[in-house]
């Protein structure tokens, strides 16, 4: 699963992540490992990793994209990514990544 969200407007943004969300396979009871990565021209790359809750990791990734993300996409089960492909001068040519990883 792979979805795009639209920051065109507040209307096509809460519509997009709305219909995202219930697509995601995310076990709410299971512990999940999460990793952020920022890239930007100039600078180190930045790493935070964590452990949440998947109740915790679902209500992340919805204000992640709600915020600071463009895309999620779910090719197994056990894993989600969120990321920040689209590069401009607005934003200082940053990327990001956040994958969460089921654990148990």
């Amino acid at each position: 699963m792979r979805a795009t969200i639209r920051h065109t407007n507040l209307i096509a943004l809460h519509a997009d992540v709305d219909a995202a969300m219930p697509l995601l396979d995310i076990d709410e009871s299971a512990t999940y490992r999460s990793e952020l990565t920022v890239w930007q021209p100039g600078q180190p790359t930045s790493r935070r990793e964590g452990t949440v809750t998947g109740a915790e990791a679902s209500r992340t990734i919805r204000t992640m994209l709600l915020v600071a993300m463009h895309e999620v996409e779910q090719t197994a089960p056990e894993a989600v990514t969120v990321r920040w492909t689209r590069k401009s001068k607005r934003n200082n040519y940053r990327t990001q990544q956040c994958t969460f990883t089921k654990v148990a």
